[in-house]
């Protein structure tokens, strides 16, 4: 079953409030919303971006919006700075979900030490058999290779999460603290497609803290979905 969107009318209206750059709402069968992705400019705090969403939906369409499932990336316009992708700031904090800095994933990195200090993605395999996907991935650190595998539902819409999944169980020890996807979808901004991902870090002694992390897709949606989680985590795995 792929994945419903079946409030195009709340996606558009949702792309008019200033700031928001794209908007997905995924919905049950029943067009209730179920997870609720927001791609926006760094301008407005994420907080705000959030309850304007919510103000909008209820206001509007008379759909009380759970804050809880609603997401928020905030990237800069990559031709704000000439040529050169600008590296957004962190924005606020969108009911307890923080966005950190997206990776420049530019050809011409110059920063060896940043790219030494995080993991690099060394393959992906996604099977499908039946009525099973399994989704596997190998990454590279410190010249060793780390692998995680996920198994789940065929259906397509649950590739990205699994894809997620997968990099996390490959991640886990060098991580040190428990990790959980909490969504992972493929969204279209403009004319290119980009890879959302939000885990929670469960940290000792501390709440759970819930970051986001994107990558727009180059040719492959596995290989955006595992970009993104290294996004999300890359503040971690490079200490």
């Amino acid at each position: 079953m792929p994945t419903l969107r079946l409030l195009p009318e709340l996606e558009e209206a949702i792309r008019q409030i200033p700031g928001v750059r794209a908007a997905s709402v995924v919905t049950s069968a029943q067009a209730e919303p179920t997870e609720v992705h927001i791609l926006a400019s760094p301008g407005k705090a994420a907080k705000k971006v959030v309850r304007d969403v919510q103000s909008l939906a209820l206001a509007r369409y008379d759909i009380d919006l759970d804050h809880r499932i609603v997401s928020v990336v905030q990237i800069e316009d990559e031709t704000a700075n000439g040529d050169s992708p600008a590296v957004p700031a962190v924005p606020e904090p969108a009911a307890d979900i923080v966005s950190d800095p997206v990776i420049d994933e530019t050809d011409d990195e110059t920063d060896d030490e940043s790219e030494t200090a995080r993991p690099s993605i060394a393959a992906i395999t996604v099977r499908t058999s039946g009525s099973e996907t399994e989704a596997e991935v190998t990454l590279v650190f410190a010249d060793e290779e780390f692998a995680g595998s996920a198994v789940g539902p065929a259906a397509s819409h649950h590739r990205p999460r699994l894809v997620a999944q997968a990099t996390l169980i490959a991640l886990d020890p060098l991580l040190g603290v428990p990790v959980e996807v909490d969504s992972a979808a493929v969204v279209t901004v403009g004319g290119n497609e980009v890879a959302l991902v939000v885990v929670t870090v469960s940290v000792p002694r501390a709440a759970a803290q819930s970051v986001s992390g994107s990558a727009v897709l180059r040719g492959d949606d596995a290989d955006a979905v595992a970009r993104a989680v290294l996004d999300a985590l890359n503040r971690r795995l490079s200490g």
